[in-house]
């Protein structure tokens, strides 16, 4: 046996690294924990809603819901999802270490100040503009995946990426819970959280400017095609302008338009697990904040399993037969809202049912996560593909944001309960729409391998 089959790398997934300079690795890892600490902020006012109401004054449980829960994150999102755009454009143009650093210190230094937040508008002012930064890194993180991983491996290379930002936004929530009743350095524990979870993000990013090394645009298909040379990789990519002409190529494959629409419902439920469902388990189910937290945590833990597992199965399905790949994140997807819809309607004294619906639900639902990543990856050219998930995240980001901001909207005028089922009912149209990538991804996946094959020949 010979020690090449059974190389680490390659058993967890990342086989394209073998053999790569210390500096590649480095910058992967680094590149990682850089996702982890700048999404940990995203979830963290999820276990503390009630407290930081109190903070700024809001008492009523409906005004702060939709206060704290809806229309904060709106602008958090929305913000996010333009600046994607522009930052995936950049991505494809512009130096993407300056960039990452960039994204992540205007992203984190808000982070920070909220925990000196005064009043609600402060408040609300310094999370919108923490939404800068997850919605610049993101776009930059895929970019230079694609780069380092050949076809068959970026399902697995995104499972880790997104089991980096799960990581972080689970690990940020629990840890906010932790210290929710608590005054650490005269602070509360809730704004203690912030200040906390953003400080190790500024040395990070130093060390990934100084330290890390970008692959060149197109180094990974270069690589596939048997092309060696940085001169070999560059011409695999189409200098352009960055103009509403790029933007026309991102929306003419048939496959990307698809990737967008499933992302605006399919975001929506994660809206009401991440933000409302802590605060509807203590007011509306009597359950105790601890127990709560417990079942998110579990949701969510079991969704860090379930988006890296994921990866692994989309690895295995597409070298099977592609057209499999996204009939697994359809099914997937559509499957794992029926635990979901039982865990909210649940009302039996015994936990324990509660507690297998968020394992189950929580494993089953975020197996998409990693394999549309790594769909759009393969669907696209070098040179387009910033630009594409910039625009994945602003449709992404649109879901996460206008999701929350309507459900707060409904929690106005229905009953908490009918307005958490029509949350969760999201996931369903997002797997219809996952059913017609079944019948593009194929087409638009060989369209760009011919298209890199004819660069490569001249």
């Amino acid at each position: 046996m010979s020690r090449e089959r059974f190389s680490i790398l390659r058993i967890i997934g990342l086989g394209d690294l073998k053999g790569q300079p210390a500096s590649i690795h480095f910058t992967f890892w680094i590149m990682l924990l850089s996702a982890f600490f700048l999404f940990a902020d995203q979830n963290l006012p999820a276990s503390n809603l009630s407290r930081i109401a109190a903070a700024f004054g809001l008492t009523d449980e409906k005004e702060y819901r939709f206060m704290l829960g809806g229309l904060v994150n709106l602008p958090f999102f929305v913000l996010g999802g333009v600046v994607s755009v522009l930052y995936g454009r950049l991505t494809d143009r512009i130096d993407r270490k300056k960039l990452l650093v960039t994204a992540v210190v205007l992203g984190e230094l808000p982070c920070l100040l909220t925990g000196f937040a005064q009043d609600y508008w402060t408040y609300f002012v310094l999370r919108m503009f923490t939404g800068f930064g997850i919605g610049g890194v993101f776009p930059i993180l895929f970019s230079i995946t694609g780069d380092l991983f050949r076809t068959e491996n970026r399902p697995t290379a995104s499972a880790w990426v997104g089991l980096a930002m799960s990581l972080g936004m689970g690990l940020g929530q629990l840890f906010a819970g932790s210290v929710a009743h608590d005054v650490i350095f005269g602070l509360e524990g809730w704004r203690f959280s912030f200040i906390a979870v953003a400080l190790p993000a500024f040395p990070i990013a130093l060390l990934f400017y100084f330290f890390a090394r970008i692959p060149q645009h197109g180094a990974a298909d270069s690589a596939a095609l048997g092309l060696g040379s940085s001169a070999d990789s560059a011409a695999l990519t189409e200098e352009a302008p960055v103009t509403a002409e790029s933007f026309k190529r991102v929306f003419s494959t048939r496959t990307n338009i698809l990737a967008f629409l499933q992302g605006i419902p399919g975001t929506v439920p994660w809206g009401f697990l991440f933000v409302y469902a802590v605060d509807f388990f203590e007011k509306s189910k009597g359950w105790s904040v601890d127990t709560g937290n417990t079942v998110v945590l579990m949701f969510a833990g079991m969704s860090i399993l379930g988006g890296f597992l994921g990866g692994f199965i989309g690895k295995k399905l597409y070298a099977m037969n592609r057209r499999l790949f996204p009939a697994f994140c359809a099914f997937t997807v559509i499957v794992g809202a029926i635990p979901t819809f039982y865990l909210i309607n649940y009302n039996g004294a015994s936990m324990m049912p509660a507690f297998i619906a968020a394992l189950i639900g929580g494993l089953i639902v975020p197996m998409t996560g990693a394999n549309v990543r790594a769909i759009l990856i393969n669907t696209n050219l070098p040179e387009n593909r910033g630009a594409v998930f910039g625009v994945f995240n602003l449709t992404d980001d649109l879901g996460k944001g206008v999701g929350p901001f309507f459900i707060g909207l409904f929690l106005l005028a229905m009953p908490a309960l009918l307005a958490y089922n029509v949350a969760i009912s999201m996931w369903i149209v997002c797997g219809i729409v996952w059913l017609g990538m079944i019948f593009t991804m194929n087409a638009d996946e060989d369209r760009v391998t011919e298209e890199l094959k004819k660069r490569g020949k001249t």
